[in-house]
Formats: C-alpha cells, sequence, structure tokens
C-alpha cells in the first residue's frame, strides 16, 4: 500500500471530523416544539420515514436513467 494515499487519506479524515466539530460547537442549541414537527403527507415522505435508503438508492436510479443517453459508462465506452 502506498503510505501518501495512506496519509492523504487519514488527513482528509481527520480535516473533516474537525470542520464537523467547530460546526457543532459554532451552532445555536434550537428547541423544537412538538406542533412544529409535522407528520407525513406525500406517500414520497411517508416511505422515506418508513425506508430512506430504499427511496435514496430509487432516486438515484431514475436520475441515472435519465441521464443515460449522456453517460458514457452506461454505453460501455469510457
Amino acid at each position: 500500500m502506498d503510505w501518501n494515499i495512506l496519509g492523504v487519506a487519514l488527513l482528509l479524515t481527520l480535516s473533516g471530523l474537525y470542520f464537523l466539530e467547530t460546526e457543532r460547537a459554532r451552532a445555536s442549541e434550537q428547541t423544537i416544539t412538538v406542533r412544529a414537527l409535522k407528520p407525513a403527507r406525500t406517500t414520497l415522505e411517508r416511505a422515506w420515514l418508513a425506508e430512506p435508503l430504499q427511496v435514496f438508492m430509487r432516486q438515484m436510479q431514475m436520475a441515472r436513467h435519465r441521464r443515460s443517453d449522456l453517460w458514457p459508462m452506461d454505453k460501455g465506452g469510457f
């Protein structure tokens, strides 16, 4: 394994964690009342609450399918 790649990956991970921690510390704490939380209204919102990973993957597939004419990997070319 190349040590340079490992070093860069470690540096990026640590800098990302540092960024997340500083943003979390800077953000103000918000209290949300129960009235602000509304139930899911549409079928998509209900599906997202029940199975978020499947909904996300389905949306990704549909986006890829919509642009498949522009995507060279779908045609087998590089």
